[in-house]
Order: C-alpha cells, then structure tokens, then sequence
C-alpha cells in the first residue's frame, strides 16, 4: 500500500557536513512552528536538496529528478535492502529489485540506496542540472572485495525483500 510518494533529499554531494542519509520529502510540505527560531546560532544552518540521477538507463538520464515513495506492507514484520542479489531469501516476499546507487568516490559521504530497476522521474525536471543530491551506481572494487566471486567494475544489483 502506497503511503507516502514524494521528492528524494538529502545533502548536496560537495557538502562536507549535514546528513548523509535519503529522505522522500512530500509534495505538500507543512512550515516549521510559528514560534520556532528565525536565527541559528553562527548563521550554520543544514540545508536539503533534491537529488538527481548521474547516469542514463530507460527511463531516467543524467540529471532527472529522483522520486520517492514509501509503502506500507500488509503482515510484514521486516523490510530489509540486500546488496548484490536479485532474490530474496526463501519465505521473504519480493518488493523490487535495482541497483545500488549513491554519491561517487570523489564526493562526500553519502547514503548506499536501491533504485528500482525500472527508475522514474519528475516531468518537467527533465535533465536540469542543480547538483544536488547526486547518485552514481556503485561498482565492485576487488581487493578486499574478493573477486571471484565479485567482478572487477561490475554494477551492484540489489533486492527489497519484506518478511
């Protein structure tokens, strides 16, 4: 069941601090209290930014808005993200499969998500490029990373699986 379909956020790749994890912020944003501070301390406030796909495949190219959405399951106790497969485990029910994504090696640190294999974006937002939230697919490294059975270069599948 769909609860919540929105804007993916987060900080801007060339950010030093601020949070490193994804939000879906909504369409219809509610203000902060009337009674809530008008200045921060050393003028330092966190800022959000929308997010944009550096990469081109089906339907998205390289500047797309990213989407969200966040789904409430029926009788599911666990949802969990699996890197490098495109199954889940045996009795865990399958919500979609991608690919691993998040800001590339020379940027900040930032949030390992799963993109849907069949991504979407925001009409509209077609290609504008406002360096944002950037997301790059992620690629195997071996070394530490053995290879076999990883590949040198080779994109990172992955699952959303619920139990």
């Amino acid at each position: 069941m769909l609860f919540l379909v929105g804007i993916t956020g987060g900080k801007s790749y060339s950010v030093i601090g601020s949070g490193v994890d994804m939000l879906c912020l909504p369409h219809d944003p509610e203000s902060a209290p009337a009674d809530f501070p008008t200045s921060v301390f050393d003028h330092r406030a966190g800022k959000i930014w929308g997010s944009e796909y550096q990469f081109t495949y089906k339907n998205v190219a390289v500047d797309d808005t990213v989407p969200c959405a966040v789904c409430k399951v029926r009788a599911a106790t666990s949802t969990l993200m699996i890197p490098a497969k495109r199954s889940c485990p045996l009795n865990w029910t399958l919500q979609y499969k991608g690919v691993i994504a998040t800001g590339n090696d020379k940027e900040y640190a930032s949030e390992f998500v799963c993109i849907d294999e069949n991504p979407e974006y925001f009409e509209g937002t077609r290609m504008n490029n406002f360096d944002g939230r950037t997301l790059y697919p992620i690629s195997a490294q071996c070394g530490s990373l053995p290879c076999p059975p990883y590949k040198q270069d080779q994109y990172i599948a992955c699952v959303v699986c619920s139990l």
